[in-house]
């Protein structure tokens, strides 16, 4: 009884700790919340929220592994540089169906932009 008893009790914290695995973002992709191994993510800009400091991402690859994802969390801060035909911008400049490789590191359990290249300008 005492053994079955204890391996309900297993269960029950497995399934309720696994929830506390979700970041918010690509923190949950790129490693635990204290790697501060530079990572790098392929996708398209799906919408910036700039109160946040929040780029929502259709992810393609991650380390160059394919890894489809939608709506993915990147942060971004006062260092993050934005580069497209090799002239630098804001983050804020980047547009909804813009294609970015992003450079960045995962701190504190956010995946935060270090450098975001656009490789495929929507306009264009």
């Amino acid at each position: 009884m005492k053994t079955f008893l204890g391996g309900i009790m297993v269960l029950v914290l497995m399934v309720g700790c696994g929830g506390m695995g979700n970041l918010g973002g690509l923190g949950d992709i790129l490693g635990s919340t204290g790697s501060t191994q530079p990572s790098d993510v392929r996708g398209v800009v799906s919408r910036i929220d700039t109160q946040s400091r929040v780029i929502v991402l259709d992810v393609d690859y991650v380390n160059n592994l394919r890894d489809t994802r939608s709506n993915s969390t990147v942060y971004y801060d006062d260092n993050t540089v934005v580069e497209y035909d090799r002239q630098e911008y804001r983050v804020e400049d980047l547009e909804r169906g813009d294609e970015v490789s992003i450079r960045g590191t995962n701190r504190d359990g956010r995946y935060i932009a270090d450098r975001i290249t656009v490789t495929r300008n929507v306009r264009n």
